[in-house]
């Protein structure tokens, strides 16, 4: 009962107050109301106008948001302007970008040895673009293409190129030896063997990267060889651009890609001479 008595003595005390607001608004000029109401509610009214055009641009946004003809990562590259070269690619491959959207992502990076926060975000943005099949292609690094091959975000190329396609990219084409990625997820977390392998492989120096990424061309001392990538580093592009010049790039095709001919042209795009790739360049 007492609860209740204070619970009516509280709300009348809220009336009360209410009341004698409006007494003080009611001979007020506009001017004066104006002002009192900011007084008051200015709070309120930022919050307000702040969460209504954070809703608005997010309703514009999805309304006009276009989907996908192509979607490209160049990971880890370096002075790459991403508007050029996506207008290009467009261009050669005859891609519709006035109702869909090539898009070529040249600013993302990923490290294993420093482990950020971005470097995380990088991580899941990747993954969550594999699960939602939005992802054609991915330019990766010795390191990253090893990683991501061993854990299914990489495609098989014999299930995208033919034999002639395979046959002109010989000698630079990048395998895993899959008995080696068998044996790794048989293992448990006391096998320090297979421990200490990936801790190496994890926080090698560039000149150890390299070697290691180097090591892949050869499916002769491989029990088991699947070749997942193209070593680029000697096409156009790469040449011409310089964006992996500390890097080994390697071309890969995601395991969930809906657009395996784009793709396929792309890797034929970064390979052509007559492309201006110079023009590609940024120093920002």
């Amino acid at each position: 009962m007492k609860n209740k008595e204070v619970k009516n003595k509280e709300y009348r005390g809220v009336v009360d107050e209410i009341r004698e607001q409006q007494k003080k608004m009611k001979d007020m000029t506009f001017k004066e109301k104006l002002s009192y109401f900011w007084y008051y509610y200015k709070v309120h009214v930022l919050v307000t106008i702040v969460v209504v055009a954070f809703l608005g641009n997010w309703i514009y946004e999805v309304a006009t948001a276009k989907d996908f003809n192509f979607y490209g990562i160049m990971l880890n590259s370096s002075y790459l302007d991403s508007e050029p070269l996506e207008a290009s690619f467009a261009e050669y491959a005859q891609l519709d970008t006035e109702n869909y959207e090539c898009y070529i992502d040249t600013l993302s990076t990923l490290s294993y040895s420093q482990q950020s926060e971005y470097d995380f975000s990088t991580f899941n943005k990747l993954v969550a673009l594999v699960q939602t099949k939005d992802l054609d292609i991915m330019v990766l690094d010795g390191q990253v293409c090893y990683n991501f091959s061993t854990n299914g975000m990489v495609a098989d190329l014999r299930t995208i190129l033919t034999e002639e396609d395979l046959a002109a990219y010989e000698g630079n084409i990048y395998y895993i030896d899959y008995a080696k990625v068998r044996e790794a997820e048989e293992a448990d977390d006391t096998d320090t063997e297979i421990l200490a392998e990936y801790e190496k492989r994890n926080s090698a120096t560039p000149e150890e990267a390299a070697a290691e990424a180097e090591s892949h061309r050869y499916p002769e001392t491989m029990a088991e060889p699947v070749p997942v990538g193209i070593f680029i580093a000697d096409s156009p592009f790469v040449q011409k651009t310089g964006c992996y010049s500390k890097l080994v790039p390697i071309f890969t095709f995601s395991s969930t890609g809906q657009r395996a001919e784009t793709g396929k042209q792309y890797l034929e795009f970064i390979w052509n001479d007559e492309i201006p790739f110079e023009n590609m360049i940024t120093y920002y």
